[in-house]
């Protein structure tokens, strides 16, 4: 039994290295395309050449036209032809007979063809765009390949919540711009809550005129502190005349608006606007009033406000909300009430059944679909509704069971108003944090669902909130680089994603969001990581993913001068170690305003040998399961591996400078000689972790936890490597 146990912790112990060929890397595409094959040569593209297109594709000529324009300062005529002449020197083909987004690119000598059906000729103008150089005054070689590419998901998501901050016609333009880049292709505009009522309603002209200034309002002491805010909020609305223009703005890019007018919760600025509207209390109590009161002027009130929000979208889905409504509240309406009797209603939650089936209802009478966080499912889930599973996968999978349109958006995966590193070095967000490798990792159609039951799962959407979300800056930082996740999720096949080949795409998009002044957060510095040592003196050697970046830092953990000298990667530093020193860096990108925050801290412990005996170990470390129980006591009690110890000796056959690090995303508890180098708990992306001992010849002991999980069963638990960077080898290296 030890044996084999000895064999997987051997097996753990190698390390997998992943070399990503060059001519893949020139071809750098995200989302990446479902076939690519790169080509000896390239096409120059000049000044003064023409677009070729047909009608069907003239949009997306003029698109790309007014992109080179502006982005290049190339200038490129837009002929269309009913057949376009082979010499031209782009040629985008509109073709009938493929897949709806399918796409087909190739770049020769001769120049550039595009060709596909609906959105494909602009999915196809995407990828061309990605192989463009990444900065102006370039030669401008578009490097020979061919590209076969069709979508996985017909619903690649991402939402923006303007109620909460409002953001102006040009900033969410902006945003949809950067959307169309990765082919994402639904925009999920989140346009009331709460704090603000953002969308222009003819018929209740005080639902802007009071219910936009929310947090006006909350200045003058005539609404409740904005607490949740991150300051003292933003105001503003869009007129119909703004919102038909963001809306062909949004078209011309191939994305669809799915605007979203919350119900029967989340109602407050439309309530503060219209207190009838609101639930009352027949105790004669005081509260906060964020719901609906069912009542038929409801009702009506939200018909007239849909009739308008219906007549501007032209899309199929009509999003309303459902989440976290407060329904006890409805406990105390004498509307509820005489409502439940009415209709025979058990709970509160037949009344949000009751409440959504009837805006179901009317929605079908416009032709119309519903679309609704998962709370929807509560006392009954109406009849044509699409979930959006927020709540974790569980209300998703319970839809689709149902056969049930679904959208997988869930916490913590897809939420980014998360951090993506230590909540201390990062802008102030919910939740723990989310970072890009774990949006990456998230697969939509769980492994749990029939093989009947997974076409239901319509896509994946990442969301944002903007309660911490102040100004567009503060935006994008949030969003990307994680929104390039969502695309390759939902966009790439399953088959051809790889974490390690998205990463160096992703690196290589940061020239473009620097042409396009694109603030994303940017990448964590290589070797930036808490670590334990016994030396004195350590060298540290500091790398970056992006050659532009530079460093400011300090050894006391004081937060750097931004007056300070910056210095270019690789950067080594040399400290002397009392104790422990905490390394604070700022990190920034030259030519821009973007920058990080990271610390590190190195802490001082002592370690020796043990006293073992050497003769009386056997190879290989001591391996002993931990057991939980699971199940009904009625049936059966089940027992399960739910940890395992380990314990033995390390052995060190040449004195010299080691580094013991784990690669589990979630690290164990590692101890050597009784002192801690292995923390558990901490997640390897958020807080990177090692150990750099100076170990003399002799045994140590080692020793550890971690708990067995379906996630951790293919990591490398352990990596110990010397001086050189050369693997240990374990057979001959640990002992019980």
């Amino acid at each position: 039994m030890k044996a084999c146990k000895m064999k997987r912790l051997v097996a753990l112990l190698s390390l997998v290295f992943l070399y990503i060929n060059t001519a893949s890397a020139q071809l750098a595409i995200i989302p990446q395309p479902l076939h690519v094959t790169a080509a000896k040569g390239a096409f120059v593209l000049k000044g003064q050449g023409v677009i070729g297109v047909d009608q069907e594709s003239e949009a997306v000529g003029r698109y790309l036209q007014r992109y080179l324009l502006d982005t290049y300062a190339l200038v490129f005529k837009v002929n269309v032809y009913q057949h376009i002449p082979l010499h031209t020197a782009i040629k985008l083909i509109s073709n009938k007979s493929s897949a709806e987004g399918a796409y087909t690119l190739s770049v020769n000598s001769g120049g550039i063809t595009i060709g596909g059906n609906g959105a494909g000729v602009f999915y196809g103008v995407q990828s061309l765009l990605q192989l463009m150089p990444q900065g102006r005054g370039m030669l401008f070689r578009v490097p020979a390949c061919t590209v076969e590419d069709q979508p996985r998901f017909n619903w690649r998501g991402l939402s923006l919540d303007v109620s909460r901050h409002f953001f102006t016609v040009a900033e969410v333009e902006k945003y949809i711009d950067v959307m169309a880049h990765y082919k994402l292709n639904v925009f999920h505009w989140h346009l009331t809550d709460d704090e603000g009522w953002r969308i222009q309603i003819d018929k209740y002209p005080k639902l802007t005129e009071v219910g936009s200034k929310i947090s006006y309002w909350a200045k003058q002491g005539k609404f409740r502190k904005l607490d949740n805010l991150v300051d003292d909020g933003r105001d503003g609305f869009y007129t119909k005349a703004d919102i038909r223009e963001v809306i062909k703005y949004a078209k011309d890019r191939y994305i669809t608006i799915l605007p979203e007018i919350e119900m029967p919760g989340h109602s407050e600025a439309a309530i503060f606007a219209y207190p009838e509207l609101g639930c009352q209390d027949s105790t004669g109590a005081k509260n906060r009033v964020r719901m609906y009161d069912p009542s038929e002027h409801t009702f009506q009130f939200l018909e007239d406000v849909l009739s308008e929000v219906i007549e501007l979208f032209p899309n199929d889905y009509i999003h309303i909300g459902g989440d976290e409504a407060e329904m006890d509240d409805w406990l105390h309406s004498p509307t509820a009430v005489a409502l439940m009797k009415k209709e025979h209603l058990k709970n509160v939650r037949e009344i949000q059944s009751y409440f959504i089936k009837r805006i179901e209802k009317f929605l079908l009478s416009k032709n119309k679909k519903l679309v609704g966080w998962d709370e929807i499912l509560e006392g009954g889930l109406a009849e044509s509704a699409t979930v959006m599973s927020w709540r974790g996968e569980e209300g998703g999978l319970a839809a689709a069971r149902m056969h049930h349109p679904v959208v997988m958006t869930p916490l913590p995966y897809m939420y980014f108003d998360a951090p993506q590193a230590k909540v201390a070095t990062e802008p102030i967000g919910w939740n723990p944090p989310v970072y890009w490798q774990m949006v990456y990792q998230y697969e939509p159609v769980s492994a749990s669902l029939a093989a009947n039951e997974t076409s239901y799962i319509l896509g994946a959407q990442g969301n944002i909130w903007t309660e911490k979300v102040p100004n567009l800056q503060h935006l994008e930082y949030m969003v990307y680089p994680r929104a390039l996740a969502v695309a390759e999720l939902t966009w790439t096949a399953k088959e051809n994603k790889n974490i390690d080949r998205f990463e160096q795409s992703m690196y290589g998009q940061y020239n473009f969001f620097k042409l396009w002044n694109l603030n994303a957060r940017l990448p964590n510095v290589q070797g930036m990581e808490d670590l334990v040592t016994n030396k004195d003196n350590i060298g540290i050697v500091l790398k970056h993913p992006l050659k532009d970046a530079r460093i400011q830092y300090t050894l006391d953990g004081t937060r750097p001068d931004t007056k300070m000298a910056s210095k270019p990667f690789p950067l080594v530093i040399q400290a002397a170690v009392k104790d422990s020193l905490l390394i604070s860096a700022d990190v920034s990108l030259q030519g821009t305003e973007q920058h990080i925050f990271q610390t590190a801290l190195v802490k001082q412990v002592t370690v020796n040998p043990s006293t073992v005996e050497a003769a009386g170990l056997k190879p290989g470390l001591n391996l002993t399961e931990e057991k939980a129980m699971l199940g009904n006591p009625a049936k059966g009690i089940k027992a399960v591996s739910a940890g395992t110890y380990l314990n033995g000796y390390l052995k060190i056959s040449t004195e010299g400078d080691y580094r013991i690090s784990t690669d589990f995303e979630i690290s164990p508890a590692v101890d050597l000689d009784k002192q801690v180098i292995i923390s558990q708990n901490k997640n390897k992306y958020v807080a990177p972790q090692s150990a750099l001992l100076h170990l003399k010849i002799g045994y140590y002991q080692l020793r550890g936890y971690y708990p067995v999980n379906d996630k951790n069963k293919g990591q490398t638990l352990l990596v110990i490597k010397n001086a050189e960077g050369k693997l240990l080898d374990t057979a001959v290296s640990l002992f019980h």
